[in-house]
């Protein structure tokens, strides 16, 4: 029994090692692949951009609307949006006027014809579908940034510690985020053996939210109060996931998180047979 399961989590192994590697050398198709024949990954400038379409799903005169974090997580913090401004980290869950927008509530915020543009340029949002004219494209905005194999292609984390990327913790430009320095230790034991254990570092997460983003709502705050965080559930949208294949790299980058040094793997003793 103990010999199957090992085998059973070589496998998994194994199959976490091949999808990094099929994503790297990029043997996974792109948009437009034959149905069927590869997984798609999103190209760089869809990746991450969050379709909102709560109340226009029966709408005939507006598009839903298309927030691609790309062209903003530049200039702001995520605090700024998910915090200050209210938005909820799961899309779809804030219920967002048009009459608060113009009140100058979330988008409006910002998009006044002032700071960005303003609301009345429709089609630059109500964009799902459509090819946006005046908007930023993705591979001049991003050209200078630091490379990554995932997601947009860039490697957010090591922008913002070289400083090419100096996002807001505020509107004003004055808020500053109370950075934690604490790694956690994160074990993997379901399976033996099993991939790293996890390295999850408060540092760059607070650097960019706020602590309350994420305790007690997403994560309860006390070593083992989190025995149900699984992979599958992470996958599904849940616990790191909530911003983890959707936002942040995806889940596609296994030794980001797994990082620890891996254990030697040791095969079961064999039991010996009774001396007669």
């Amino acid at each position: 029994m103990q010999s199957i399961k090992s085998f059973k989590a070589l496998l998994v192994i194994i199959a976490a090692m091949t999808a990094v590697f099929l994503v790297r050398y990029g043997v996974y198709a792109e948009e437009g692949a034959p149905a069927g024949l590869y997984r798609k990954i999103k190209p760089p400038e869809k990746y991450g951009s969050t379709v909102m379409d709560r109340g226009l799903k029966d709408s005939r005169d507006l598009k839903p609307v298309v927030f691609p974090h790309w062209a903003h997580r530049s200039d702001y913090s995520c605090k700024v949006c998910h915090t200050d401004l209210g938005f909820k980290l799961e899309a779809n869950t804030t219920e967002i006027k048009q009459s608060d927008i113009e009140a100058g509530k979330y988008c409006g915020k910002c998009h006044n014809g002032t700071t960005a543009f303003g609301v009345k340029e429709c089609e630059r949002c109500h964009s799902y579908g459509l090819e946006v004219k005046g908007g930023r494209n993705i591979s001049d905005a991003l050209k200078n940034l630091p490379k990554d194999d995932f997601g947009n292609r860039v490697n957010w984390a090591q922008a913002l510690k070289e400083g090419k990327i100096k996002p807001r913790a505020s509107l004003d430009g004055q808020g500053k985020l109370e950075v934690l320095d604490s790694d956690v230790i994160i074990p993997v034991t379901k399976y033996d053996p099993h991939p790293p254990d996890v390295l999850f570092p408060h540092k760059i997460h607070t650097q960019q939210m706020a602590c309350d983003a994420c305790h007690p709502s997403i994560f309860k705050d006390k070593k083992g109060e989190n025995p149900d965080m699984n992979m599958m559930k992470i996958i599904s949208g849940q616990y790191c996931g909530v911003c983890h294949g959707r936002v942040s790299f995806p889940l596609d980058d296994c030794f980001r998180c797994h990082s620890q040094p891996a254990k030697k793997y040791e095969p079961p003793k064999k039991e010996e047979a009774p001396k007669k």
